[in-house]
Order: C-alpha cells, then structure tokens, then sequence
C-alpha cells in the first residue's frame, strides 16, 4: 500500500477541488459565479 505524507493528506481536498476547477474552466469556458461557488468551497 503507498503511504501519503501527511502533509499531502492534509490538503487533499483542496488540490482536488483546485484541480477539477481549472480543468472544468478550460472544458466549458470562464463562468465568474462557479469560479465564485468554488471558491468558497475551498475556505470551508
């Protein structure tokens, strides 16, 4: 089994949201209010 640093582990949401953001941006075009929704996502 790979072990996941800790501080990896830690920010897994984040990258994830982060990542799947851009590549939703690029796929569908800039819409400010989902960048927005996202956004807030990523502080809570």
């Amino acid at each position: 089994m790979i072990q996941i640093p800790q501080q990896i582990n830690k920010y897994k949401k984040p990258i994830v949201i982060t990542t799947s953001l851009i590549v939703l941006q690029i796929v569908f075009g800039f819409d400010p209010k989902f960048t927005f929704i996202n956004l807030i996502w990523l502080l809570v």
